[in-house]
């Protein structure tokens, strides 16, 4: 399933919901693949995401796999960036962040 996130403040971008929901756990919101953060609880959200990212760095073992043909897994904190940007950008200009199923 996919999660579209949305603002006037920036572009649309959809994210798969495997990464999405843990993001929007961090966020506050409950996890819910549907919602909305403006003015406030906007702020509040996006320093709930940014502590939470950095506690999820802190404590994170790095992993020695011999399989050297594996690609590495990519962090959650790598795949937030769109959705921390887009976070900031609608704070700075008083905006909001929205989300729901992307069909």
């Amino acid at each position: 399933m996919l999660i579209k996130f949305k603002s006037k403040q920036s572009g649309d971008f959809v994210m798969m919901s495997d990464v999405a929901l843990p993001l929007l756990k961090l966020m506050g919101t409950g996890g819910k693949t549907e919602g909305a953060v403006s003015e406030n609880a906007l702020r509040s959200a996006l320093s709930k995401l940014e502590s939470g990212l950095q506690q999820l760095d802190s404590t994170q073992e790095e992993t020695n796999d011999e399989d050297e043909e594996q690609e590495p897994a990519i962090a959650l904190q790598t795949r937030a960036a769109p959705l921390l940007a887009m976070l900031r950008k609608a704070a700075a200009e008083d905006g909001y962040v929205m989300w729901q199923e992307d069909s």
